[in-house]
């Protein structure tokens, strides 16, 4: 078990994760140029972090992707839109009209 990778490898017991991780070092292995071994010395949070911008590029090359992305952004906006809210009829602001 390579040390960088948490609960994964020989085992580990969860061939599920295994098969996952192989899929993505092959992956990153296409788009970075980089070994399988360059890999495995990266930190597990640096190897997760080439692993999502490589993955962000990659739909941003097509216009479904640039859509899909899109929608992602506006499902983690956590702020209401006030200006909005106060354009709805039969909203009312506080201690006023």
């Amino acid at each position: 078990m390579m040390p960088s990778l948490p609960n994964v490898g020989e085992g580990s017991g969860n061939k599920v994760v295994d098969i996952e991780l192989m899929e993505s070092i092959t992956y990153l292995t296409r788009k970075t140029g980089m070994g399988f071994f360059e890999l495995m010395k990266l930190s597990y949070y640096v190897f997760l972090s080439y692993l999502k911008n490589n993955r962000i590029m990659d739909l941003q090359e097509s216009p479904q992707g640039r859509e899909y992305l899109a929608q992602i952004e506006r499902l983690n906006i956590t702020e209401p839109d006030l200006g909005s809210l106060r354009q709805l009829t039969g909203y009312k602001q506080q201690g006023g009209e």
